[in-house]
């Protein structure tokens, strides 16, 4: 005969500060935790009353946890320093759902650990991009594919493999932090003073500059990992200037094919970017 278990009873947690809306809504009711809560009831009425909403875009909270991961800080260490809940991260990561204001400006509030040379107690994944965009920059910057594998400890031609885009959408965190490193110790260093060829760090510049790669001071650190920012230098692609400017043709009493011939192209040529275009439009409404 089977012994009947008893339910398991959610424990609740730590109370909350006095002071705060959240020991209120714990049953605390003197003066300050009251306060804090009808704020934070006004605060709402008021937003709504206004249209706005109490939530932001997911993308730069998300990639201050990354990049906080990349320092070396664990999942507890960041959910301790912004307030978060036990599987709050998990959470955020995997819906990438709108965030309340002040859980975002927290986790964003969270300092990121200074570069070092241990090695990171965090041996997970992540993310591929903000690695990308930190070579791409050096690069940017004149900093030669073989000196940022001597400099990153990485093997031979790996930064270049990585430039070409064939590394994946995921890397180690371990690689990641150093890239990192590398990057905050190079900003503001001239590749040339400190014994890179000058013809090595024309080549790199040039490389990047045909490929739109902007250099490091174009980046604010936490865009390096935001998937939601796009860099605003690079040349747009030509299929979109073709079909712009053969629509504003056409606006102005120009047929297609005379379009075509104004743009130099031929008229399959410009209707098939006049297309794509519209395609991208209705994708992105």
């Amino acid at each position: 005969m089977s012994t009947a278990t008893k339910p398991r009873v959610r424990q609740p947690g730590p109370l909350p500060k006095h002071g705060t809306s959240g020991r209120y809504r714990r049953g605390c009711t003197c003066p300050p935790c009251t306060t804090a809560e009808t704020q934070r009831v006004r605060k709402w009425k008021y937003l709504r009353q206004t249209g706005r909403s109490g939530y932001v875009p997911s993308g730069l909270a998300i990639a201050r946890i990354w990049r906080l991961r990349a320092a070396g800080m664990t999942d507890v260490e960041i959910r301790e320093a912004a307030k978060l809940g036990p599987s709050h991260i998990y959470q955020i990561l995997r819906t990438k759902a709108p965030l309340l204001h002040t859980t975002a400006a927290r986790i964003l509030a969270v300092p990121a650990p200074a570069p070092t040379d241990e090695p990171t107690r965090n041996g997970a994944s992540v993310p591929s991009l903000g690695t990308m965009r930190r070579l791409q920059a050096l690069t940017a910057e004149g900093w030669p594919a073989s000196e940022l594998d001597r400099r990153t400890g990485a093997g031979r031609g790996y930064t270049a493999y990585l430039l070409r885009g064939k590394g994946g959408d995921t890397m180690r965190l371990s690689t990641a932090a150093k890239v990192t490193a590398v990057c905050s110790q190079l900003d503001g260093i001239t590749p040339e003073d400190h014994g890179i060829n000058r013809q090595a760090a024309r080549q790199a510049r040039s490389r990047a500059k045909a490929n739109g790669w902007p250099g490091l001071g174009y980046w604010d650190p936490d865009d390096f990992d935001n998937p939601d920012f796009v860099p605003a230098t690079a040349e747009p692609p030509r299929y979109l200037v073709l079909a712009e400017n053969g629509l504003e043709l056409e606006r102005h009493g120009h047929t297609r094919e005379q379009a075509a011939e104004r743009l130099g192209v031929t008229k399959d040529n410009l209707q098939q970017s006049i297309s794509r275009y519209r395609k991208a439009q209705q994708e992105a409404a």
